[in-house]
């Protein structure tokens, strides 16, 4: 919002350069973006006025030249000019020899139809003030002195301050709005606008009525009436200041209706009388499908929940926004109805976004007007009309409010005020600073009470007007303190810890985190669901149809990540996401009702496991059982492509399923667990012949891997195979044993390794020997890794492990070592049957 800085100085007194008070603004909170000098590039240029028209020269480009005598006060000039306003007694800007125009143009004498010219007189696009020319000269007041300055007498010797108003702050768009935030920073006296009405005998309520059908949308709207109104171009005062705010001249009665908006913030709309049927306004809302035309001539079709002004017989005005072609007030206008009204926020933005119709007007609307000072604003553009296009004021105003403001009170503690700044301005400042923003204050024993005036709608609370106290005393004021008291250690939750070591660990292993919506497609999540799983999760609201359910398996994320690189010539994908599955247990699950209604002494359900993971049973609350709703943690894998990224020594190797296998694994092993190898899980959408679980010591399932099913990938549109792996970080977290430390090894290590054949008919697994290994080896044996598996011609198989014994207090000793050796040959052969390799 532009607002000119000698503007402001008419409405308060001020001491300051129009950068000191920009940033005197900035400090209270209200935002400057710029301040820029108003004046234009010209120079030299003054009043001039023409004191006679010696002769007529002839023609040029179909406009009478005429000789005129041009006085500046105390010279006098012979100018050529054919301007079909020049008249006798006339003031204009005249550029006398030596002045220069817009873009370094030079005036000098010169000979025009053989008549020396000496100077110019000046339209307003010759000028750079606007685009106006035909209509001729720009035309000053009468009471301008020959020979003034044109910048100083059109007041274009000043600087605009461009202001960036955040929406709580709709007071500000004004020039009186800023011009009572500098008198309070400053302590200046604020003088707001003067108010005179000259009103006739003739009453308002006999020329004009107001009916409020929608008072939800408009809570009040008032109309005054003013007849024998001369239509006409604003004076050139008034058309310089509009166009300095960015706004463009159209005539004296809508002009005044823009100066008002500027100035009070305000919006007015004025109406040709004679165009609205019987005088009266209906403010009604919109039929469907009604189609109106608005001044910019635009016909727009509107819907029900926009806010019409109508006649009683059709739309006059798209309320808030802009009012139509059919009221128009234009040069023949002798009678006008001047509106000034308050509509509903949500209301204009809603209609104002849904037809892209932007506005000044409905720019300040959809913030909050001022609902008590729109009469204010009315009879304040009612006098400038009657001073600037004359006619007769109707005595009284036409003010419909059906929904009356309540005044607001708010209750201060200055207390309060040094508890929430650490430091409080005395109590007599505090009233200073809160009447000079405008805000009442009466004493209240100890306390003070502030009656909330209607333009401030961001004040509701005590905090309010702490913030408004310290914004204009200065923040510079709060001293500078260190806090005291104890302070606490942060802890991070558990499960954010947790997930913190997951990141650190696949992303240290050259993966990808995705993250994922939790929404599912029914259709495709059917593909992992069996007809005995648990209830998905329906939205009551879903953004779509594919869209309509929450996660119901672990696997859908990454795959979809896969999916989509995929389609984008990505071959190559190694991902991970940290994701949730939603799933509705208990009686309510089964039945497919969620508010299934047993009696009170139905026996509670034991936890159920899905997955490998234990879930809540369903609770029995007041006869009601509530269905317990599971959201387990999961951390998914999924590869695809080659191994690695290509390289000389890379081989183009694929992906299999052991790399999804050990990228699990280093995952466990990151948050502290151990697990083995076993038989296919529970979860669905892998091989069922490429499928294995991992198991924790304890026995827990701790994870899942395998090759995802070919159906489920080729829904997907993924052609290559996918490998994946998924961790349960809700069982990981049960089974993790306490982390603890201990201090690097002081004594020796000793390796032993051992090899066993299993016989090509013998359905045993390696996990099964290691495990037998751990038990027998004890507390000495640091490492057990599976190094070698060789395969005879006959089918028996080799599994050769390296094991690592080490001592915290000694170093050991062969025998010791030789005697846990023999130990674990006989463990391991009397067990499984199976023979000690020999060397």
């Amino acid at each position: 919002m532009k607002i000119p800085y000698r503007w402001v100085g008419e409405l308060v007194e001020l001491d300051l350069s129009a950068a000191q008070a920009a940033d005197r603004l900035i400090n209270a909170g209200v935002e400057v973006a710029s301040v820029t000098p108003l004046a234009p590039d010209f120079r030299g240029v003054v009043a001039g006025e023409i004191e006679a028209i010696e002769r007529e020269l002839g023609e040029s480009r179909g406009h009478r030249l005429l000789l005129c005598r041009v006085s500046t006060g105390r010279d006098r000039y012979s100018v050529v000019c054919g301007a079909p306003n020049t008249k006798v007694g006339a003031r204009a800007p005249f550029a006398p020899p030596g002045a220069v125009l817009p873009g370094e143009r030079k005036i000098a004498a010169a000979k025009i139809h053989g008549v020396e010219s000496q100077g110019m007189l000046c339209s307003e696009r010759e000028l750079g003030l606007g685009e106006e020319h035909e209509a001729g000269l720009l035309l000053l007041d009468d009471g301008v002195r020959p020979g003034a300055d044109l910048i100083a007498t059109l007041g274009l010797d000043d600087h605009l301050l461009e202001v960036e108003i955040t929406p709580n702050r709709p007071d500000c768009l004004s020039v009186l709005g800023i011009a009572r935030e500098l008198a309070a920073l400053t302590g200046a006296r604020l003088r707001p606008p003067p108010v005179t009405l000259r009103e006739s005998a003739e009453a308002a309520r006999g020329l004009t009525r107001v009916q409020i059908e929608a008072p939800d949308l408009c809570h009040r709207f008032t109309v005054r009436a003013i007849s024998a109104v001369t239509v006409g171009p604003s004076p050139a005062w008034l058309r310089m200041r509009l166009r300095a705010v960015g706004l463009r001249p159209i005539s004296n009665v809508v002009d005044a209706t823009n100066y008002v908006l500027w100035e009070l913030g305000q919006p007015l709309h004025a109406y040709d009388a004679e165009t609205v049927t019987d005088g009266t306004f209906v403010v009604r809302r919109a039929r469907v499908g009604e189609r109106f035309t608005t001044l910019d001539g635009q016909e727009r079709t509107l819907d029900e929940s926009m806010l019409l002004i109508a006649d009683p017989k059709r739309a006059i005005g798209l309320a808030g926004v802009m009012g139509g072609a059919n009221t128009e007030v234009t040069d023949r206008t002798t009678r006008i109805l001047l509106e000034s009204a308050w509509f509903d926020p949500a209301s204009i933005r809603r209609t104002s976004r849904a037809l892209s119709l932007r506005t000044a007007a409905a720019y300040r609307f959809e913030r909050g007007a001022d609902i008590e000072g729109l009469a204010t604003a009315s009879a304040r553009a009612a006098a400038l009309i009657a001073e600037l296009a004359g006619g007769a004021i109707a005595r009284g105003i036409v003010d419909a409010y059906p929904r009356r403001r309540k005044p607001s009170r708010v209750r201060l503690r200055m207390s309060r005020v040094k508890r929430v700044l650490g430091v409080a301005p005395p109590r007599a400042q505090v009233v200073r600073i809160l009447s000079g923003l405008g805000l009442p204050v009466k004493a209240h024993g100890a306390d003070l009470e502030v009656t909330v005036p209607s333009f401030r709608r961001d004040i509701a609370m005590e905090d309010d007007l702490v913030e408004e106290i310290i914004r204009v005393w200065g923040y510079d004021r709060l001293p500078s303190t260190l806090p005291g008291g104890a302070i606490a250690l942060v802890t991070h939750p558990a499960s954010l810890r947790q997930n913190q070591t997951v990141r650190r660990a696949l992303v240290g292993a050259g993966l990808a985190e995705v993250v994922t919506h939790s929404f599912s497609d029914p259709a495709r999540a059917a593909l992992f669901r069996r007809p005995n799983d648990a209830a998905p999760v329906e939205l009551l609201n879903p953004l779509a149809t594919d869209a309509s359910w929450l996660r119901v398996h672990p696997l859908e994320g990454v795959l979809g990540a896969i999916a989509t690189n995929v389609r984008r010539q990505q071959p190559d994908v190694r991902v991970f996401e940290i994701c949730k599955t939603y799933a509705r247990l208990g009686t309510a699950a089964e039945t497919g009702n969620a508010n299934v209604s047993e009696p009170a002494s139905t026996p509670r359900r034991p936890p159920s496991v899905q997955g490998g993971l234990t879930v809540p049973a369903p609770t029995n609350q007041g006869g009601l059982t509530v269905p317990a709703t599971t959201e387990p943690r999961w951390v998914t894998i999924a590869l695809t492509g080659t191994r690695g990224e290509p390289g000389w020594d890379a081989g183009g190797a694929q992906a299999d399923v052991y790399d999804a296998k050990g990228l699990a694994e280093h995952l466990l092993e990151a948050l502290g667990l151990r697990a083995s190898t076993g038989d296919a899980g529970a979860l669905t959408g892998f091989e069922p012949d490429c499928h294995g679980t991992l198991v924790g010591d304890g026995g827990a399932i701790l994870g899942e891997f395998g090759e995802v099913a070919s159906t489920i990938r080729e829904s997907m549109g993924i052609s290559a195979p996918v490998f994946a792996a998924v961790v349960s970080l809700d069982t990981a977290s049960a089974s993790a044993p306490p982390l603890r430390y201990q201090a690097l090894p002081r004594f020796p290590a000793v390796e032993r390794d051992l090899a066993f054949v299993v016989g090509s008919e013998q359905t045993l697994t390696a996990a099964q020997i290691e495990a037998a290994l751990r038990q027998e080896a004890g507390p000495l044996l640091r490492q057990l890794v599976l190094f070698d598996v060789f395969r005879f011609p006959d089918g028996r198989s080799s599994l050769a492990w390296r094991l690592l014994f080490q001592a915290e207090d000694r170093t050991l000793t062969d025998d010791e070592v030789n005697a846990i050796q023999d130990r674990l040959v006989q463990k391991v052969t009397g067990t499984f049957h199976i023979t000690l390799r020999s060397v």
